[in-house]
C-alpha cells in the first residue's frame, strides 16, 4: 500500500511540486479533450451561437444511430480493421522474423539489411504517400514496366504469326492471317475496330511489301494489351496497394524494436540449448519467443492504436480514392467535421469515440491472449 503523503510535511510538498504539474498538463491537454468529445458525441453543437449556430443542447445517442445506418461509415471501418490485421499480422511477426535472422547473423551484411529495411520510416508520410500514388498511378512507372513488358510478349507472337504465312501479297491480306491478329489481340482489337477482321485488312494493305518491320511494330502499338489500374478502383482490391505500403514502411520500425529487445536475451542460454542439442526452430520457441512476450503484447497495442489513427499515408495516397473506397474512420471523422461545409461536430466526436470504444476492445483481447497463452520475460 502506497504511504500517504499528508501536503503539509516538508516530503509531501517536494512531491506535489513534482507531480502536480504534470497533472495538471494531464487533465488539460488529455482528460478534458477525452470529456469534451464525449459530451458533443450526444448533442447537437454545430459551432454554436459564436459562429451562427443554434445553441447546443444533449440530443441523446441520435449521432450514433446516424453511424449504424451510414454505408460509408461502415466501409471506413472495415478497411481500418484491414489496416489493424495487417499491422498486427504482417508487421509484426514480418518485422521478428528479419530481426532474427539479423541478430542471428543468418545473413549477410546485417547492417546493411537493418538499415534499408529501416529507411522508409525516416521518410516523410507525405512524401512517402505521393511516391507511392505516383508508381500506382495509371501513367506511372509500375504501368509502364507492365506495358513493356506485355508489348514485347506481344511483338514477339506477332512476328511468329506472319513468319508463319511466309510470303504474301501485302495487297492481299489473307482472311486467316487478319483473323490470328485479331484472336491475338482479343479485346484490344474489339474496342479499336467495328469490324476487327476486315478493318484490320484494310490497314494493313496500306502498308508496302518493303515496310513489314515497321507494320509489325505499329500493330505492336496499337493491339497490345495494355495494363489496367482499375482493379484499385474496386471495393473489393483498392486496399491492396495501401496494405502493401503500410507493411513496407513501417516494418522497419517492429525490426528495430526487436532487435533491440532480442540483444537483452542472454547469448550463454541459448548456446547451452545448442549444445543440449536444440534446433533453431526449437530455440525460437522456447526460448525467444517467450522471453519476448511482453515486447510482442506491448508492439501489438502500439500497432493497434496507430492503425486506427491512420490518416496522413492515406489522404497523401489516396484521398479516400473514388466513392471513398480506401476511406478509414479518421478521414471519414476530418470529412465530417470540416469538408464541404458540413460540421457535423456530433457525428465527427462520435466517430471518434467508437475508435477508442474498438481500441480498448482490440487490446483487452490482446491482453487476455497474452495471459493464456503468453511466457514470462
Amino acid at each position: 500500500m502506497a504511504r500517504k503523503r499528508p501536503l503539509g510535511t516538508e516530503e509531501g510538498r517536494a512531491y506535489w511540486t513534482m507531480v502536480l504539474p504534470a497533472f495538471v498538463i494531464y487533465m488539460v491537454v488529455m482528460a478534458f479533450p477525452i470529456l469534451l468529445s464525449i459530451v458533443l458525441s450526444v448533442s447537437n453543437y454545430n459551432g454554436g451561437k459564436m459562429f451562427g449556430g443554434e445553441q447546443w443542447t444533449v440530443i441523446g445517442f441520435q449521432p450514433y444511430a446516424r453511424l449504424g445506418i451510414d454505408p460509408a461509415f461502415w466501409m471506413a471501418l472495415r478497411n481500418n480493421l484491414f489496416i489493424v490485421f495487417i499491422s498486427v499480422f504482417g508487421q509484426i511477426p514480418l518485422g521478428f522474423i528479419l530481426a532474427y535472422l539479423i541478430s542471428r547473423r543468418l545473413v549477410k551484411f546485417p547492417d546493411f539489411w537493418q538499415t534499408v529495411i529501416y529507411i522508409p520510416n525516416i521518410i516523410s508520410v507525405v512524401v512517402v504517400g505521393i511516391l507511392w500514388q505516383t508508381i500506382f498511378s495509371p501513367y506511372g512507372p509500375l504501368s509502364e514496366i507492365f506495358n513493356k513488358l506485355y508489348q514485347a510478349n506481344f511483338h514477339s507472337h506477332l512476328a511468329a504469326i506472319f513468319q508463319s504465312f511466309g510470303q504474301f501479297d501485302i495487297k492481299n491480306v489473307p482472311d486467316s492471317l487478319a483473323q490470328k491478329i485479331v484472336n491475338l489481340a482479343g479485346p484490344t482489337a474489339a474496342s479499336n475496330f467495328s469490324n476487327p477482321v476486315a478493318d484490320l485488312k484494310d490497314l494493313m494493305q496500306s502498308y508496302d511489301a518493303n515496310q513489314s518491320g515497321m507494320l509489325v511494330n505499329d500493330l505492336t502499338n496499337l493491339l497490345a494489351p495494355k495494363w489496367s489500374m482499375d482493379f484499385l478502383n474496386h471495393r473489393e482490391t483498392a486496399m491492396l496497394p495501401v496494405l502493401f505500403v503500410i507493411l513496407w514502411m513501417y516494418t522497419g520500425l517492429y525490426l528495430i524494436m526487436f532487435l533491440a529487445n532480442l540483444e537483452k536475451i542472454d547469448v550463454q542460454i541459448i548456446e547451452a540449448a545448442r549444445i543440449d542439442g536444440a534446433s533453431e526452430g526449437q530455440v525460437m520457441r522456447h526460448i525467444i519467443l517467450p522471453s519476448l512476450s511482453g515486447v510482442i503484447v506491448n508492439l501489438a497495442i502500439l500497432a493497434i492504436s496507430g492503425s486506427l489513427n491512420s490518416f496522413a499515408l492515406i489522404y497523401a495516397m489516396t484521398g479516400g480514392g473514388p466513392a471513398r473506397i480506401t476511406e478509414v474512420l479518421s478521414i471519414y471523422m476530418y470529412d465530417k467535421a470540416f469538408m464541404n461545409g458540413a460540421f457535423d461536430y456530433p457525428l465527427a466526436n462520435a466517430v471518434a469515440m467508437v475508435m477508442v470504444v474498438i481500441s480498448f476492445i482490440l487490446i483487452g483481447i490482446t491482453k487476455a491472449f497474452e495471459k493464456k497463452f503468453g511466457g514470462k520475460e
